[in-house]
């Protein structure tokens, strides 16, 4: 549905997109992942026709967008502040795109019903702009955005203005109405957890660059370099040394945990600053275990408990690894009859290579 072929962007000397090289497939619900100025809203400016490029070539649905002004491009946006008109109703908001369109008032109003009830605000057109929630004038811009029909949303940060609990919600409202009207979305977002939850896929960016193109469960599993690891939910890095390589499998000492072998599937790059080899996993792969309590398929490791942060659903644990000076995080799901433990006290972890991933 998108083509971007080697989108460069400068803005004077600032560089803000290199060689972006993308395609985004009819259908699926995309993200463009980054800390701020990565460049992911100036990319989804470029694909929208609000900004221009430097050079390369934006293609929707098989066509050059070259000299194709934003208006008349098969897309519409969200914008993170949605821009809804205060002094209009629901229904004349959602309308708003329609002033031109030649239908009569009653195919005009069928359309806003229609638009209304896909958002779940079927019988809100009377109401005033003004007087909604954050979480329904979301609602009004999404409805006023589907209202034209276009073959790509783009959404530019669309929940950041609300609250923990209504982003999640509209999470899950959004996956389910991408699904329903069945066409393109482009979400940027900084939120790693927002990204993870909602996309089929998720470009990560850097310094005007993509860093990685994969589905969730990859991104995070696989990172392909120590600065996406970082980047995406948390990960524990240990110092590792190389003590040999042969026949596709990397034999690494790691304080702490002591010899591991791994596959090169699970070797990726680490930053151009790093001083050496680092060892990352996520938090979850490791399990604190109940004194007694051993595990028949893993390996164990004595810990420390440093500290304990209880977040009701979950415990994290900071853990030092015995006879080092390095401390890791690890979460434990607080289910019925597992105690939370104390500070200080002695304990077990296990883990598997399966988990590791090598940065060199």
């Amino acid at each position: 549905m998108i083509e971007c072929n080697e989108i460069q962007k400068y803005y004077g000397d600032y560089h803000a997109l290199r060689g972006i090289d993308l395609v985004i497939r009819e259908g699926e619900f995309f993200s463009l992942l980054g800390p701020s100025g990565c460049g992911k809203t100036t990319l989804l400016r470029t694909i929208a026709g609000f900004e221009g490029i430097s050079s390369g070539a934006v293609l929707i649905d098989g066509k050059h967008m070259e000299n194709v002004p934003a208006n008349s491009r098969p897309t519409n946006m969200v914008f993170q502040s949605y821009a809804i008109f205060p002094h209009l109703t629901v229904a004349q908001n959602v309308a708003f795109g329609l002033r031109r369109d030649p239908r009569g008032k009653s195919e005009k109003a069928a359309l806003v019903e229609e638009a209304l009830a896909m958002v779940g605000l079927r019988g809100y057109g009377g109401r005033a702009a003004h007087a909604l929630s954050g979480g329904q004038r979301q609602r009004v811009a999404l409805a006023r955005a589907l209202i034209l029909k276009p073959k790509v949303l783009l959404l530019d940060e669309p929940l950041s203005a609300l609250d923990r609990k209504m982003r999640e919600q509209m999470q899950v409202e959004l996956i389910k109405l991408q699904r329903q009207v069945g066409i393109t979305f482009v979400l940027v977002t900084h939120d790693q957890e927002e990204a993870l939850v909602m996309s089929d896929r998720i470009a990560v960016m850097f310094d005007g660059e993509i860093a990685q193109l994969d589905e969730p469960e990859t991104l995070y599993a696989r990172p392909k370099d120590r600065r996406v690891a970082d980047f995406i939910g948390v990960m524990n890095f240990l110092p590792a040394q190389i003590t040999r390589e042969a026949d596709g499998i990397v034999s690494v000492d790691v304080p702490g945990l002591g010899p591991v072998e791994l596959p090169e599937s699970q070797v990726s790059r680490a930053n151009p600053d790093d001083s050496g080899p680092v060892l990352g996993f996520r938090p979850e792969t490791m399990t604190l275990l109940t004194p007694g309590q051993s595990s028949q398929h893993a390996r164990e490791t004595d810990v420390v408990i440093d500290e304990v942060v209880y977040y009701g659903d979950m415990t994290y644990y900071d853990l030092r690894l015995e006879d080092t000076q390095h401390t890791v995080r690890i979460s434990m799901r607080n289910v019925f009859g597992r105690d939370v433990q104390s500070v200080g006290t002695k304990a077990r972890v296990a883990w598997s290579p399966g988990s590791l991933v090598l940065f060199r």
